[in-house]
């Protein structure tokens, strides 16, 4: 049976998570990434300078983007499909949505079930120095645009496979099961 993983990564506008300017998604079947992509997406809130250094997304990029709503609704059929949605920190990601959620009142969204790339790399890779974002980028000798939130969700993605094809294991929930890493629930 042949599984399927939405990595997902989200940028924000400011220091509040809710402010998601960017949502980049990556889908894993049976192994192979078959489609990245991002959107912008207009926060309705203030930008911090700090945060469009790090990813470069400015208030002119995202003001006739589509709001998060829409976004989200573009990504629902994918998300009601795959076995498992993957972020790496996801309690960043999924905090980020969690709090974009009630900020539009979208209380009828989907759960969601979620694992963290972060926590299975630690468990799997313990030899690495660290295992951020970058670092398992170069581990995976992949090229990478840090906090650009297509490339985040497609190295998320890869590392899901790596390890993987590392420990044999190609359904994500017994991966997390394997590593004693829990699936985490965005419910309302």
């Amino acid at each position: 049976m042949s599984h399927s993983i939405l990595a997902i990564d989200v940028e924000t506008a400011n220091r509040d998570s809710r402010s998601i300017c960017s949502v980049g998604w990556s889908l894993l079947y049976a192994g192979e990434v078959v489609e990245t992509n991002q959107l912008l997406v207009n926060p309705e809130e203030d930008f911090d300078q700090g945060n469009i250094r790090v990813h470069g997304i400015r208030p002119s990029d995202v003001w006739d983007a589509p709001t998060l709503p829409k976004v989200l609704e573009l990504l629902y059929p994918t998300l009601q499909k795959v076995d498992l949605v993957m972020a790496h920190n996801a309690s960043f990601d999924m905090g980020a949505l969690k709090k974009a959620i009630a900020k539009y009142d979208l209380y009828t969204f989907p759960s969601i079930e979620y694992g963290c790339t972060v926590k299975l790399s630690r468990k799997l890779y313990p030899q690495l120095p660290n295992h951020k974002l970058n670092t398992m980028a170069e581990y995976l000798n992949e090229p990478f645009l840090h906090h650009n939130a297509a490339e985040d969700a497609r190295v998320c993605a890869l590392l899901m496979r790596d390890m993987m094809m590392k420990t044999g294991i190609a359904d994500p929930r017994e991966l997390h099961r394997y590593t004693s890493v829990k699936i985490g629930k965005l419910a309302y």
